[in-house]
């Protein structure tokens, strides 16, 4: 039998991006589980924390570990035949056991986020990263070309994108705390870092006084608490903050919203605006990184990241948008990224490292 090792803790932050991949991918994993140790003679194990324990099903193992206790999980004595760290901020960044250890790079943010002596050390915690993995993957072209500008990588390598949870089919009722809040509005929902660029949305809004922006997302933050703020001070108050959301009140928010509105600075993927296209909404986005890899040629663009230029590519677009001929055609682009197709091609990957 050979066992591998899946570290899942980010499922701890279930609203930032590696939280979802982690929660979506290992779910997807878990139901393969039997199938796999029947017919190729693998054990899948995860590093949970003890009270999410049993979270991929009864066909999995599960390694229990407290934050407080990491160091140890270093020296596990089991045998390990492939340590998976799905994302490079790991907090369990090695298992010494390990024959085969494969990093899933997410993206190099830090090359963009950060300056001067931040990114030199940014940019050594991370090469220390690829050089203690033995095979490497990437969840977009784009982190996979942007990590070869910057770094030396000489190591077996692939592209895998990432799936997205497809919302419409659950039942896109108004949820009883949304009774106030009309249908036809703008939307946005993420982490609300400063690289979602959420300022400017708050600063475009001025120039859209007859239209509703609604926001999602985590607003005890710092950059949070400074939104609010600017917020508070916009005389056209037609700005709604909404904390986090569950995946049904998600999905009556996108099925509501007349457009999804991301102009983030760097993104290695960008599942939010896939998850809009799966109900035929018009998304805007900007042309950096990723975005354009992902939105593909369905998606509206903004060439210019300024309020006012911002404001009228919503309205010219959103006045010739067409949802009888336009809304399949920006499904059938969100269904590119299937997470049950994401999960099969990660398991041949185990497969072929293992040479099983």
């Amino acid at each position: 039998m050979k066992h591998i090792v899946f570290e899942a803790y980010a499922m701890t932050t279930p609203y930032v991006g590696v939280g979802e991949f982690c929660r979506q991918l290992g779910s997807r994993l878990g139901q393969q589980a039997a199938a796999l140790r029947d017919n190729h003679g693998v054990e899948l194990h995860f590093i949970v924390p003890p009270r999410l324990r049993g979270c991929f099903g009864k066909d999995v193992r599960y390694i229990a570990m407290p934050i407080p206790l990491r160091h140890l999980l270093a020296a596990w004595p089991g045998q390990v035949d492939l340590f998976h760290m799905p994302h490079q901020y790991c907090l369990f960044k090695s298992l010494n056991c390990a024959r085969h250890k494969l990093l899933t790079i997410h993206d190099i943010n830090f090359m963009y986020e950060k300056k001067g002596s931040k990114q030199q050390r940014a940019i050594r915690r991370f090469q220390r990263k690829i050089d203690r993995a033995d095979h490497i993957n990437y969840i977009s072209s784009f982190t996979r070309n942007d990590v070869r500008k910057y770094f030396h990588i000489d190591l077996p390598e692939r592209v895998i994108y990432n799936g997205a949870t497809d919302l419409s089919g659950l039942r896109a009722e108004r949820p009883a705390r949304f009774s106030d809040l009309p249908e036809g509005f703008l939307f946005h929902i993420s982490s609300l870092r400063p690289k979602k660029n959420v300022a400017l949305l708050v600063d475009m809004m001025r120039h859209l006084p007859h239209e509703r922006l609604v926001i999602a997302g985590d607003w005890q933050s710092g950059y949070g608490q400074m939104l609010q703020q600017k917020i508070a001070g916009l005389p056209t108050r037609n700005i709604v903050m909404l904390p986090n959301v569950s995946e049904a009140e998600k999905a009556w928010l996108y099925s509501a919203c007349k457009a999804f509105l991301y102009p983030s600075l760097c993104e290695g993927f960008g599942l939010p605006p896939i998850e809009a296209m799966y109900f035929g909404k018009p998304v805007f986005l900007s042309t950096l990184t990723s975005l354009p890899e992902i939105g593909g040629k369905e998606a509206f663009y903004w060439d210019t990241l300024l309020p006012l230029p911002m404001a009228e590519r919503v309205e010219t677009a959103l006045s010739a948008f067409s949802p009888a001929q336009k809304s399949e055609a920006l499904k059938r682009n969100a269904a590119r990224f299937d997470w049950d197709t994401c999960a099969r091609q990660y398991i041949q990957y185990y497969l072929e490292i293992l040479g099983v």
